[in-house]
């Protein structure tokens, strides 16, 4: 055997073993979405009255563990820097409190944090004895690395081998190695709705061939990447990796030839999905996972002209504030990093953002208008008025930029649903927005 696995094999334990690391006190981070040591974590819930005030940090987890009901608040306190649909439905009364974080700031994050164990999946190596962090390896795992004495590998052999300097760590880096084989794929993405498409078609003529693209996440998201297949030249810097870019590399429109920073390569900070797209990123060697705190960074972003940002959101005001993260006092989601990528992209030589939305939603009362003359109490802000250029919806797009906030208003009022156009305007007018 070669000296790494040697190595290898040394620091190699079983996963109730690997469990038996975690010590009350520690403060643990158990990686983000795909990253999460799902067999580990299950494993380490048994220890439930061994362990008292162990912290673990994720976000947008998959699995329904049992350390999320409250009973075990006391061992594990969980701590979420992204809530997922798991999140959102035990928020109130489960074992799950949030951190408000833009993603480009992770290091100060965990700088603050100071996570002294780090617990993620990770590939099998390779002859060299590098591992991949796989595929969200991206997301926070460089920075936690810093901080944790104890580093401890879960082998998962699911998860796709993706190079970037940020995501491969050799078997000399980790101080113990386990294994937790599983599935890492999910549901291929769901179809966008024809109002989608719609949406779609409003924001497309602002994307010309040769663009950058970062798209979000969601159907809205999924419909833009199918409409953009006859583009030609694409290049990608984006936080996730998504089915429908997937689609565009395959319908050839990606070629990442006029990026002038890093050209021919795809950057991302991670990336989930169906099987096809596990094994579409599985040693591409087109892609390459970065750490999100630096490929979300509006300086990096900036780096690559004609730099275009779509992403989607739940409400916005009429004076142009915008919030995708929550709704009221309710938390949905996270403002990852859509406020990075915004300001990164209007920092960027011939860029622009774009945000989506549809123009109903389904409340209490019924349907009502997304684009409101003020967010409900309590909402936050993610994208700060400031900050926004133009807004989709069905009904077109409004592009607020160099517009006083009467202009806004208008603008914003014509892309409005029409049942409601005729109530925002005498709202606007009543509290002085407009005249």
């Amino acid at each position: 055997m070669t000296t790494w696995q040697n190595t290898y094999e040394s620091k190699t334990v079983s996963l109730t073993d690997a469990t038996k690391l975690i010590k009350s006190g520690d403060k643990v981070w158990a990686g983000g979405l795909l990253s999460t040591p799902v067999l580990f974590l299950l494993e380490l819930e048994k220890r439930v009255k061994e362990v008292e005030n162990c912290e673990l940090y994720t976000g947008l987890i998959t699995h329904q563990y049992g350390f999320l009901k409250p009973e075990f608040r006391r061992s594990f306190k969980h701590i979420s820097l992204f809530m997922g649909p798991i999140e959102r439905k035990i928020q109130k009364t489960g074992n799950v409190e949030m951190i408000n974080f833009h993603f480009s700031h992770f290091p100060q994050l965990f700088n603050q944090i100071q996570p002294n164990v780090m617990v993620v999946e990770m590939t099998p190596p390779n002859e060299e004895g590098y591992m991949s962090m796989g595929a969200c390896g991206g997301v926070g795992n460089n920075e936690a690395m810093k901080h944790a004495d104890t580093i401890i590998a879960v082998i998962n052999k699911h998860q796709p081998y993706i190079a970037g300097d940020d995501n491969l760590i050799h078997v000399d880096q980790v101080t113990h190695i386990t294994e937790g084989h599983h599935s890492v794929a999910g549901p291929k993405g769901g179809e966008p709705s024809e109002l989608e498409k719609v949406i779609a078609s409003h924001v497309i003529p602002y994307v010309k061939d040769g663009m950058t693209l970062q798209i979000g996440i969601g159907t809205i998201s999924n419909a833009m990447g199918m409409a953009l297949k006859d583009h030609q030249d694409l290049g990608i810097h984006t936080e996730m990796f998504t089915e429908s870019m997937m689609a565009l590399c395959k319908a050839g429109a990606v070629s990442g030839d006029k990026k002038n920073y890093k050209p021919n390569k795809i950057i991302t900070a991670f990336t989930a999905g169906s099987q096809e797209l596990i094994d579409y990123v599985h040693n591409n060697p087109e892609i390459e996972i970065g750490n999100v705190s630096t490929v979300v960074n509006p300086y990096e972003i900036a780096k690559n002209d004609n730099f275009v940002s779509i992403n989607t959101c739940i409400m916005a005001d009429l004076t142009g504030q915008i919030a995708s993260e929550g709704i009221g006092f309710r938390q949905i989601s996270g403002s990852g990093g859509q406020v990075d990528f915004i300001r990164g992209a209007q920092m960027s030589k011939g860029g622009l953002s774009i945000l989506c939305l549809a123009s109903l939603h389904k409340g209490k009362d019924g349907l009502a208008s997304t684009i409101r003359v003020a967010l409900p109490a309590g909402t936050p802000v993610t994208t700060p008025r400031n900050d926004v250029q133009i807004i989709a919806t069905e009904y077109g797009s409004a592009d607020l930029r160099g517009l006083t906030v009467p202009q806004r208003v208008e603008a914003l009022i014509q892309i409005a649903h029409p049942d409601f156009r005729d109530g925002l305007y005498k709202e606007a007018i009543f509290v002085g927005l407009s005249k």
